[in-house]
C-alpha cells in the first residue's frame, strides 16, 4: 500500500513537472500575443525599409551555408526561425535568427543568436574566432592559444587547420578585432564557403549592418591569397 502511494506521488509529481514546463513555454512564446504579432511585422518592415533587405519563408539554407557554425548552434531547420535577405555593398547577404536549445533534467533553456552571412572570397579551411565569455561555442572542438596575451584574454580560438589558422591571425587580423568595437561580443566564423558573424540576441535587436560592414572589412583585409590551403 506504502509503495503504491508513493509511486502515484511520483507519477503526480512527474505531470505536474510537465504541465509546469508545458505552461511556461506556452507563456514564453509571444507570438500567441496578436499585440505582439503586429508590432513584430511594424518592427521587421521598418528593418526591411532600412537596410534594403527583405523577410523571407524559404529555406536559405543556412546551415549547408555555414555548417561549423550551423552546427555548434545546432541550427536545424526547425531551429532558424527568422530570415532576411538581400545586398551590402553589393555583396549577397543573409541574416537569420536561431534559438538554440540547452537541455537540463526538468526543463529546456532557449538561447537566441542572430548570424549574418556573406562570401568567403576564397574557399579554405574553417577557423572560428568566439567571445571567452561565451561558452556556447565551447561544446566541440578546443581552443588554442595564439600567442597574444590580450588577443587570448578576449577571444578562443577553435581551427582545423593549424597553418592556415596561424597565418591568417598573423595576417593583422587580431589587431584589427582587437581595435575595432563592432567586433566585441561577435564570433565571426570562416567557414569553407562563407565568413559569418554571430552574436547573442534576437533579428530585431542585433546590429545588422554594423555586423555585415564588419565581415566585409574583415574580408577586404584579408591577404587570401597569400594563405596556405588545405
Amino acid at each position: 500500500m506504502g509503495s503504491a502511494l508513493v509511486l502515484l506521488l511520483v507519477i503526480v509529481a512527474i505531470l505536474g513537472v510537465g504541465v509546469a514546463v508545458g505552461l511556461s513555454r506556452r507563456k514564453r512564446n509571444p507570438f500567441t500575443n496578436q499585440q505582439f504579432v503586429s508590432q513584430w511585422e511594424q518592427q521587421m518592415r521598418a528593418l526591411e525599409a532600412s537596410l534594403g533587405w527583405r523577410f523571407v519563408a524559404e529555406d536559405q539554407g543556412f546551415q549547408e551555408r555555414v555548417p561549423q557554425i550551423g552546427r555548434m548552434l545546432e541550427a536545424d531547420r526547425s531551429r532558424v526561425k527568422f530570415q532576411l535577405v538581400g545586398h551590402w555593398r553589393g555583396v549577397p547577404v543573409l541574416a537569420v535568427e536561431v534559438v538554440f536549445r540547452a537541455d537540463n533534467v526538468v526543463t529546456s533553456e532557449y538561447r537566441t543568436y542572430t548570424v549574418v552571412v556573406v562570401p568567403r572570397p576564397m574557399p579554405g579551411p574553417w577557423v572560428l574566432i568566439s567571445p571567452r565569455e561565451d561558452s556556447v561555442w565551447g561544446l566541440f572542438e578546443q581552443f588554442v592559444e595564439t600567442g597574444d596575451p590580450v588577443f587570448d584574454a578576449r577571444y578562443e580560438v577553435r581551427r582545423r587547420n593549424p597553418a592556415f589558422a596561424s597565418a591568417l591571425l598573423a595576417s593583422g587580423l587580431t589587431q584589427g578585432l582587437l581595435q575595432d568595437p563592432r567586433a566585441n561580443g561577435v564570433a565571426i566564423a570562416f567557414d569553407e564557403h562563407n565568413l559569418a558573424a554571430a552574436v547573442p540576441g534576437p533579428l530585431l535587436q542585433a546590429p545588422l549592418a554594423h555586423l555585415a560592414d564588419l565581415l566585409l572589412d574583415v574580408a577586404g583585409r584579408v591577404p587570401w591569397q597569400s594563405l596556405p590551403r588545405g
